[in-house]
C-alpha cells in the first residue's frame, strides 16, 4: 500500500441507535470533498470513517504506524468533540511530529477551547477546500508562510493566533467533482451515492449554525454541475441520490433548472433531499416527483405556531399540513423532526406538537422527536439570556439533541426529558400501527432504539 502524507478522520456518531446498524449511513462528504482537493495537488490522502462498524481505534493507530502521516485532520461536531480529543492524544502518543488539525463546525466556533488542548496544532476555520490544502502544503512542503495561510488558527507561544479569514467559496462549481474512490469499502453505507448541491441556508432558525457557518448566505453549485455528477454516479452503476443540502430547494429557479434538465436527460434516478414548506407548492413537489424525487425531509419543529415564531422558523402551520398532504397524495415520502424544549415552549404546547406529530404520522408521515439543544454557534448558545434559558450542563457528550441541557421560565431540564420521553412514547405507539412491513417490523433502528426506554 503506498503510503499517505494525509489522514482525515471522521469520528464515530454517539447515537445509541448507531450501534445496533450494520452499516454507516452516509460517507464524509466534507472529507472526501478535502481529499479530493489535496489529490488534485499530489498529495497521498487516506479517510478513516469510524461510523463504519469495522472500524475503530485500533484502525486509526494501525495506519499511523504504517503510514506516519505529517497531518491527521480530524472532523469535529459537539457531541463528538470529547471522542476527537481522545483519538488526537492516542495518535500525539505515537507520532509526536504529527500536526494534528481539527476541522468542522465545532472547532470553527468553539477554536479558542479547542486549542488548549495539548494534543492540537491547528484549527481550519468553516469551509477547509483552500484553507486546508494551503495548511498542507505549508507543513509537508514548506510553500510559503503560516501567517499567510488563510482561515486558521494556531498556537505560537502560548498565545492563539487567528490568520486573516479565508473568503467563503462564491462559486461552488470551480470545487472538483467529489471524488468517491476515498471512501473505503462503499458496501458498507446505506446510502453511498451522496450529493452536495449548496452550501448555508436562508433561514435564521435560533436553534441551528448553518446559516452562521456558511458565513450567512445560501451559495449553490448549478444545475449543469449537479447533473454532471448524477451522470457521472449514474454511469457508476447508482440510481439512488441523497442531496445533502440543508435546504436543496432553497432557489426555486436553480431548482426548476436542474428539475428541467433532469426530466430531459430522462436518467431514469430517483432522488432525495431536504426543503422548508414554505418554499414547496403542489405544482412544484408535482414536477419533482416527476423528476425522480422518492422522498423529502421537511423541518416542521412544532406544532405551536407561537413556538414557530418564537423560533424565527418563518413558516405556518398550514404550510406544514399542506405539504405532508400533497407528499400523500404524489407518493412521495415524507419525514419531519420535532422538538421538545424550545426555549418558550409549555406542557401545553408541546401537547400541541404532539398532536401535530400524530396528524402527520395520519399522513403517512416518518416523524421523529429531537430535544432543543443550544449548539456552539447558534443564537441559543450565545445569548441564552435572551431566550429565558439557563444553560446548567456544559459536558459537550450531552449536547445530542436527546439529552436537555438547559431549563426555561416554564420548564426543568428534567420536565423536557420526561416530556419529550413521553412525545417518543406516543408517536412510537401511532407509528406502529400505521407502518407495518411484511416482517411485522415497522421502526426504523432509532425509533426502536427509544421506545425500548419504555419497554
Amino acid at each position: 500500500m503506498t503510503k499517505v502524507d494525509v489522514i482525515l478522520i471522521s469520528p464515530p456518531a454517539p447515537s445509541p441507535s448507531v450501534h445496533l446498524l450494520d452499516k454507516a449511513g452516509t460517507p464524509p462528504i466534507g472529507l472526501g470533498y478535502l481529499a479530493t482537493c489535496l489529490a488534485k495537488e499530489g498529495f497521498k490522502v487516506r479517510i478513516i470513517d469510524l461510523a463504519i462498524p469495522s472500524k475503530n481505534i485500533e484502525t486509526i493507530i494501525s495506519a499511523i504506524k504504517e503510514n506516519k502521516p505529517k497531518i491527521v485532520g480530524i472532523s469535529t461536531a459537539t457531541e463528538t468533540y470529547k471522542t476527537t480529543v481522545r483519538i488526537a492524544n492516542e495518535i500525539k502518543k505515537i507520532s509526536t511530529n504529527c500536526d494534528i488539525v481539527f476541522g468542522g463546525y465545532h472547532a470553527s466556533f468553539e477554536y479558542a477551547t479547542v486549542l488548549k488542548e495539548n494534543a492540537i496544532d491547528y484549527v481550519v476555520l468553516n469551509e477547509g477546500e483552500i484553507s486546508f490544502t494551503n495548511l498542507c502544503k505549508f507543513l509537508i512542503r514548506g510553500v510559503g508562510d503560516i501567517e499567510a495561510v488563510r482561515g486558521i488558527v494556531y498556537k505560537k507561544n502560548g498565545d492563539i493566533i487567528c490568520t486573516t479569514p479565508e473568503p467563503f467559496i462564491e462559486n461552488l462549481d470551480i470545487l472538483p467533482i467529489l471524488d468517491r474512490s476515498h471512501f473505503e469499502d462503499a458496501h458498507e453505507y446505506t446510502h453511498f451515492a451522496t450529493v452536495s448541491t449548496s452550501r448555508g441556508c436562508p433561514g435564521k432558525c435560533i436553534f441551528c449554525a448553518a446559516s452562521v457557518l456558511s458565513g450567512g448566505r445560501h451559495r449553490m453549485r448549478s444545475a449543469k454541475s449537479i447533473i454532471e455528477e448524477f451522470e457521472l454516479l449514474k454511469e457508476k452503476g447508482f440510481e439512488n441520490v441523497y442531496v445533502v443540502d440543508d435546504t436543496m430547494t432553497a432557489n426555486t429557479r436553480r431548482l426548476n433548472e436542474f428539475l428541467d434538465m433532469l426530466i430531459k436527460k430522462n436518467l431514469q434516478m430517483t432522488w432525495f433531499c431536504e426543503s422548508r414548506v414554505d418554499i414547496l407548492s403542489y405544482e412544484l413537489l408535482r414536477k419533482m416527483r416527476r423528476a425522480g424525487l422518492t422522498g423529502i425531509q421537511v423541518g416542521a419543529e412544532s406544532g405551536s405556531q407561537e413556538i414557530l415564531d418564537s423560533v424565527n422558523k418563518g413558516i405556518t402551520l398550514a404550510q406544514v399540513h399542506n405539504v405532508f398532504k400533497w407528499c400523500k397524495e404524489l407518493e412521495v415520502s415524507a419525514a419531519t423532526n420535532l422538538i421538545i424544549g424550545q426555549p418558550t415552549d409549555t406542557r401545553e404546547t408541546i401537547q400541541e406538537t404532539i398532536r401535530m406529530a400524530h396528524d402527520l404520522t395520519s399522513l403517512g408521515a416518518q416523524v421523529t422527536f429531537s430535544v432543543s439543544t443550544p449548539f456552539p454557534g447558534t443564537p441559543m448558545w450565545i445569548k441564552p439570556g435572551e431566550f429565558g434559558m439557563k444553560i446548567i450542563d456544559f459536558d459537550l457528550s450531552h449536547y445530542n439533541a436527546f439529552c436537555p441541557v438547559f431549563n426555561t421560565r416554564h420548564l426543568t431540564a428534567a420536565e423536557i426529558r420526561n416530556e419529550y420521553y413521553l412525545a417518543v412514547k406516543k408517536i412510537d405507539k401511532a407509528q406502529r400501527k400505521n407502518k407495518i412491513d411484511s416482517d411485522g417490523n415497522n421502526l426504523d433502528v432509532h425509533s426502536r432504539v427509544l421506545s425500548s426506554w419504555f419497554e
